[in-house]
C-alpha cells in the first residue's frame, strides 16, 4: 500500500540526525463551505491524511482543537450508507406515485376523458 506524507529528520542538540518521524500530508479544498456551517461558512477545509488510515478535517484558520477525524473505512461506510438511503427514498417516492397514476388512468377511462 502506498504511504502518504513524508519523513522528517529528528535531530539531537548537536544537529545530528538521530531518527526519522512520519509527517502527515495535508491539502486545502478549492471551494468554501456553504451557509449551513455557520461561522465557518466562508472558509475552506484542511484535509489531512494521517497515519493509521485516519482522515482529519478542520476549517482553514481555525484551532486544531476543532479537528474532526475518522478512519477511511468509517468515512467510506458513511458515504455508502448515504447513497443507499437516497436510493431507498427514491424507491419509496416511486411506489407512492404509481398508485396515483393507476387511479387517474382508471378515472379517465370511467369518465371518458
Amino acid at each position: 500500500m502506498r504511504q502518504f506524507g513524508n519523513k522528517r529528520p529528528i535531530r539531537d542538540r548537536d544537529g545530528k540526525i538521530t531518527g526519522w518521524k512520519d509527517s502527515p500530508v495535508s491539502a486545502v479544498t478549492k471551494e468554501v463551505l456553504g451557509g449551513q456551517f455557520g461561522r465557518d461558512s466562508k472558509r475552506r477545509l484542511v484535509v489531512t491524511l494521517a497515519t493509521g488510515d485516519v482522515i482529519a478535517f478542520r476549517p482553514l484558520a481555525s484551532p486544531r482543537t476543532r479537528t474532526v477525524s475518522g478512519t477511511a473505512q468509517d468515512i467510506y461506510r458513511y458515504l455508502i450508507r448515504c447513497a443507499v438511503l437516497a436510493c431507498e427514498r427514491k424507491v419509496r417516492e416511486y411506489k407512492k406515485t404509481m398508485p396515483l397514476k393507476d387511479a387517474r388512468r382508471k378515472a379517465r377511462k370511467e369518465f371518458g376523458l
